[in-house]
């Protein structure tokens, strides 16, 4: 159980410094929360991928700029999908078992893509698959082939912060700690 020191810090809103100390503090939780709320039935996110996207954000890039409205520690982790990569873009390419396994989303759909784009508007994370390319040929204007929105729980994440506390003693938690430690 969280003391109330650490709900507080929870419920207010963080600077970049801030939300490192806090993505550091609870690191295998914000995983845990990414591929069991965020990514249900959509995809897998590798925990390997998890930490070098960490590293990509947060040491990295040096010119971060999230909005006081974005700084909200139960946005963090929709968060994090609008900022790596490209502009929060992952190539076709690149999605797979080492990154994240977008099985689920790819059966869903069922249509062909060249990238995936995320990004937050309207209280959601919109799960874009793009087409940029035709016959390899680029086209003028990138078109939207299937898109998925997952409503953002303003609380979602500092519940399951609070619940799943317990993650922390399983080995595969620890290593992923360990890594974000080492690095933030």
């Amino acid at each position: 159980m969280q003391s109330k020191k650490q709900e507080n810090k929870i419920s207010s809103h963080l600077q970049v410094n801030e939300i490192k100390s806090f993505i550091k503090e609870n690191s295998y939780l914000i995983y845990q929360y990414i591929n069991t709320e965020i990514l249900k039935n959509i995809g897998i996110m590798n925990p390997d991928y998890y930490v070098k996207i960490i590293k990509d954000i947060f040491v990295d890039k040096t010119n971060i700029e999230i909005s006081a409205d974005k700084a909200n520690p139960n946005i963090i982790p929709y968060l994090l999908f609008t900022l790596f990569s490209d502009n929060g873009k992952i190539e076709y390419t690149s999605s797979r078992v080492e990154t994240i396994n977008f099985t689920p989303i790819n059966k869903e759909s069922s249509t062909y893509y060249n990238y995936v784009q995320f990004s937050l508007k309207d209280n959601f994370l919109w799960v874009e698959l793009m087409q940029n390319k035709i016959g390899g040929m680029p086209i003028p204007e990138d078109i939207v082939k299937f898109t998925k929105k997952i409503p953002i729980n303003p609380s979602g994440l500092e519940e399951f912060l609070i619940k799943n506390n317990k993650y922390k003693k399983e080995n595969k938690y620890l290593k992923i700690e360990k890594a974000i430690n080492n690095i933030l």
